[in-house]
């Protein structure tokens, strides 16, 4: 039987005794590796050159030196296809739309159980987008206020719907499931979305569909 080929995952977080939980949780999971584990933005970076490529990158957003926030586009740029996973205490407005226009492909607040963590990693690696249920409060409720300022959308129907069920989290099959057509049909009306709302990934389309009013 062919071994299941095991998800790199870095952990970028200065609280000592936060970091030790998700190193113990990380190596509990048969299908995740821990590769690095580091505390400050500037570590992390030395591990370019000498660390396997991570799959999904947890990270805290307030760090000593340069911030999370500000790391992700060094991330996105070395690993285009590494999932990022903002683990913090905060979850104002601002912080919250700082790093997903940043490129982050998940929000979770450090209050979140380990199977919560668990899952998020699992989902972001299927293509979601997970965030703490708080969290989502606040961008449905920044939703409704944005309602009554909607832009005119670009998109046709069937890509406004799609658009929609991106910003709830969906994956491409979970998508596909729900509106019965194929994944590949889903990814075709994705790229289109993407192209005509001038985004280039999920975080960044979900915080221009939720600023701009377009859902």
């Amino acid at each position: 039987m062919t071994e299941q080929k095991k998800h790199n995952i870095w952990v970028v977080e200065d609280d000592h005794t936060f970091k030790s939980s998700l190193e113990d949780l990380i190596e509990m999971e048969d299908q995740f590796e821990l590769v690095y584990s580091v505390n400050s933005i500037e570590k992390a970076f030395e591990g370019f050159a000498t660390k396997r490529a991570p799959d999904v990158i947890l990270e805290d957003i307030e760090l000593p030196g340069m911030s999370g926030i500000e790391a992700i586009s060094y991330y996105k740029k070395q690993y285009p296809r590494a999932a990022i996973i903002m683990l913090t205490i905060f979850d104002d407005d601002d912080r919250v739309f700082e790093a997903i226009k940043a490129g982050a492909d998940g929000y979770l607040l450090k209050r979140s159980s380990g199977e919560e963590i668990i899952k998020a990693i699992k989902d972001v690696l299927n293509g979601g987008a997970p965030i703490s249920p708080a969290i989502a409060k606040k961008m449905m409720r920044m939703l409704t206020g944005a309602s009554s300022d909607k832009k005119e959308s670009p998109l046709t129907k069937r890509e406004q719907t799609i658009l929609k069920l991106l910003v709830d989290g969906y994956t491409i099959d979970m998508i596909s499931g729900e509106l019965h057509i194929s994944p590949f049909t889903v990814d075709t009306h994705t790229k289109n979305i993407y192209r005509k709302l001038h985004v280039h990934n999920r975080s960044s389309v979900v915080a221009k569909a939720i600023r701009d009013g377009l859902v």
